[in-house]
């Protein structure tokens, strides 16, 4: 093969020649699949492949047989890579730390996710659902895990942010949409402020999540990495309106992240009776260390009767912090039913484990009790129930089927909004809007895809191209059949169970519910990955810059074969 001139033209510049001396070729049994060479590479020639897994014998795994234009379709319909909204390959970090490379798994993770050990307790996981090896095989890797493992034991101290350019960056708040665009930022080379009105950083993370399952000196360390880096976080700086146009009128860019700090209330009879919280009141008190059976006006019956409106994660929250402070009793109602009901079904499972009952389908009518005095809520059957892909619920109730729940308090977890002054700056140029104030940020981990995303929208603005997105370069491909997976012959490992606090001990405590694997856990665990995906170079793309060898990080993936001589570089 002789040397060859090849013509680039990169994006929003001009075309240029260069001589082509060698060829990238990535071996598909090192790849650790991370995506890094993919999203360096400047003309794209990198691409995923998926492995067939073979599920065509009933006796090779505990999961149904497929039919074999199933068991093909299915390589590149799922995949753990393609569905973290943070854009991160599980694979990439879960082979990297099989291969002894923990301190790259960290770093891999910790490029898109600011705040990794957060998501290691918290984090939905929704990667591990599209886990073939849970849908072909028996159990997913346990992901979570050993990103927490990983998050909680690697020393890694991140170097400081980059400085490349003159624009400065404001972004009015620091919960996980605002760390998340403030991080992007600093590493893309801006300079970066954040502006939050609290005492701390991190928003709903101290206010809205209990401390039973994410310890405040868990977000400390985690946002603490980002000011040794360079992140500057100004607080106690409560931005309205006239604050927001002088951020606008002095920076180059605004980046809103607000949250939704107003909680939705309850408005039917009743609904100003003592002991009535949302839950967002209720949890700030809580996390405030107020006592919360104290209240003017009516005298509490401490270690009461509790009831918990709503079926998201936020009133299994609720629920469970209530127990811990002693309820006697502690009901959820939700006007959803069996699929519908929105909170993740390992949150029910440990409410239920701590004796909360949770009722489905009953929509709430009024208070009960005396004046002021709260006694019960009355329920209403619902007989109808239906959600729109906008979130927007409409539903029907049967007044023949009542019920009245006793209650000495009630939470009322039915959602949170924006403050209506960020409308009045919609439509203006400079500025970029994130998390809960553009859109409904169901989960932390959505909150901060969002923040990654104004964050690219900012760069674009500022510097006038077309960046790639790292998310828009997840296509799967097939791959060559010789590359085929039979689980038959794969390491026959049970995944371990989390450990978890006994419920009769955790429940008089807030301590943290979960705790982490055991090293020797981890290294039996990484072991039933079936590396599935691996990184493919397209040699008439390749244009042998040799930036995908510099920047991968297990480091025996890639080599460059010198044009014309079939050597290696």
């Amino acid at each position: 093969m002789q040397q060859e001139l090849v013509k680039i033209v990169p994006p929003g510049g001009s075309a240029f020649e260069i001589t082509k001396g060698a060829i990238a070729s990535i071996n598909p049994q090192n790849c650790v699949n991370c995506g890094k060479c993919r999203e360096m590479c400047p003309v794209g020639a990198i691409t995923e492949q998926q492995r067939i897994i073979c599920r065509l014998c009933p006796s090779c795994t505990s999961k149904p047989a497929l039919t074999h234009a199933d068991m093909v379709s299915l390589a590149t319909e799922k995949s753990c890579t393609t569905e973290c909204p943070l854009g991160i390959s599980p694979q990439g970090y879960v082979n990297l730390t099989r291969a002894g490379k923990e301190i790259e798994a960290y770093r891999h993770i910790w490029d898109k996710n600011p705040l990794p050990s957060i998501c290691g307790r918290i984090c939905h996981h929704p990667c591990e659902q599209a886990c073939k090896r849970g849908i072909l095989v028996d159990e997913p890797i346990a992901i979570r895990g050993i990103k927490r493992y990983l998050t909680d034991n690697i020393d890694y101290v991140p170097g400081p942010y980059p400085k490349i350019y003159e624009e400065t960056i404001a972004v009015i708040g620091a919960g996980p949409a605002g760390l998340a665009a403030g991080h992007t930022l600093a590493l893309a080379g801006y300079t970066v402020t954040l502006f939050d009105g609290e005492s701390k950083a991190g928003g709903m993370l101290n206010r809205g999540i209990p401390a039973f399952r994410l310890p405040r000196d868990v977000t400390e360390r985690e946002i603490g990495k980002l000011v040794d880096a360079g992140l500057t976080i100004q607080l106690g700086e409560r931005i309205g309106k006239a604050q927001a146009e002088a951020l606008v009128k002095d920076y180059d860019a605004v980046i809103v992240a607000a949250g939704a700090p107003n909680a939705r209330e309850l408005p039917i009879k009743g609904c100003r009776k003592e002991g009535i919280f949302t839950a967002l009141q209720f949890m700030e008190r809580v996390n405030a260390g107020q006592d919360i059976w104290r209240h003017p006006g009516q005298e509490f019956t401490r270690g009461g009767e509790v009831v918990v409106i709503g079926g998201g994660n936020v009133a299994i929250d609720s629920a469970r912090t209530a127990v811990r402070l002693g309820a006697k009793k502690v009901t959820v109602l939700c006007l959803e039913s069996g699929a519908d009901v929105p909170c993740h079904e390992w949150e029910r499972r440990e409410a239920e484990d701590e004796g909360i009952e949770l009722l489905e389908g009953w929509a709430p009518q009024q208070f009960t009790g005396l004046h002021n005095v709260l006694q019960g809520v009355e329920f209403f059957k619902v007989s109808k129930f239906s959600k729109e892909s906008d979130g927007k619920i409409s539903f029907e109730t049967d007044a023949a089927q009542s019920r009245i729940i006793p209650a000495d308090m009630v939470i009322v977890a039915i959602g949170q909004k924006a403050d209506d002054l960020w409308k009045i700056f919609e439509g203006k140029e400079k500025l970029f809007y994130a998390g809960d104030v553009r859109s409904n940020a169901y989960s932390v981990i959505d909150a901060m895809a969002s923040g990654k995303e104004a964050a690219a929208r900012a760069d674009r603005f500022l510097r006038g191209r077309a960046e790639k997105d790292p998310l828009e370069l997840r296509q799967l491909n097939e791959a060559p059949l010789e590359q085929k997976i039979y689980p038959a012959v794969r390491l026959k490992i049970d995944r371990p169970p989390l450990p978890v606090a006994a419920a009769a001990e955790r429940i008089h405590s807030f301590d943290e519910v979960e705790t982490e694997y055991a090293p020797e856990v981890i290294e039996t665990e990484v072991l039933r990955c079936l590396q599935c995906g691996y990184q493919r170079v397209d040699a008439e793309k390749c244009i042998g810059c040799g930036v995908c060898k510099a920047v991968c990080p297990k480091g025996d993936s890639i080599t460059m074969v010198q044009v014309g001589k079939g050597g290696a570089a």
